[in-house]
């Protein structure tokens, strides 16, 4: 669908509004952006940062006026995306995509990004979750969709942190020391406010 769970939202914003506010995101690559429920989401909170999406069904760019929400954007897979030629990023966001392709296919893209952003953060169903075309998009399908955390966990590298919202898991990643320090120290600092405000959700930290 064009446009991805709440779940996981909070944390992820609240994560990301930090970072930025210590100098570390400035630059944006949001992937499979679909309706651009995550610019949306943290414009407000990341309010001079670049933003790059990408988005591979072209449909959904004049559906949702996306040319106005990007300074650039990319009508391309980013499977065959040229990372080289999009330069170095601070921030990689893949809000509900790499289900939508193999699991090889989604780890060599996270070696490729991981090779180019200081951090990636990533969301993604971790419980079996099929779905099929949507409105005539065949991206849409969920081709490997039986993730689980201890999958997500195991598959990709420089895995730093997990936050567990339901059925949906945030992850962060980083090959970047400086990053990676910072992220271990905001997100446990995160655990009281998100679940001040969720306090009957289905919670889990790593």
């Amino acid at each position: 669908m064009p446009g991805s769970s709440q779940f996981g939202k909070l944390y992820t914003t609240l994560l990301l509004k930090k970072l930025y506010d210590l100098g570390m995101i400035r630059r944006v690559m949001d992937v499979g952006v679909g309706s651009g429920t995550y610019h949306n989401l943290l414009a407000e909170h990341l309010p001079d940062a670049d933003w790059i999406g990408v988005e591979v069904w072209e449909p959904y760019i004049e559906r949702f006026d996306l040319r106005s929400l990007y300074g650039t954007l990319y009508n391309e897979d980013v499977r065959t995306l040229d990372f080289d030629e999009i330069g170095k990023l601070d921030l990689t966001l893949y809000g509900d995509i790499l289900e939508h392709m193999t699991k090889e296919e989604a780890q060599a893209v996270m070696e490729k990004t991981l090779a180019a952003s200081r951090l990636v953060l990533l969301s993604i169903p971790i419980v079996h979750y099929p779905q099929d075309e949507v409105e005539g998009n065949p991206y849409e399908v969920h081709v490997k969709d039986d993730w689980s955390h201890q999958e997500v966990c195991t598959s990709f590298p420089n895995v730093l942190t997990a936050f567990v919202h339901d059925h949906i898991g945030v992850y962060c990643l980083s090959a970047d020391e400086e990053m990676a320090r910072a992220v271990a120290q905001i997100h446990p600092v995160l655990s009281q406010m998100v679940e001040k405000n969720l306090p009957d959700d289905r919670i889990k930290w790593g």
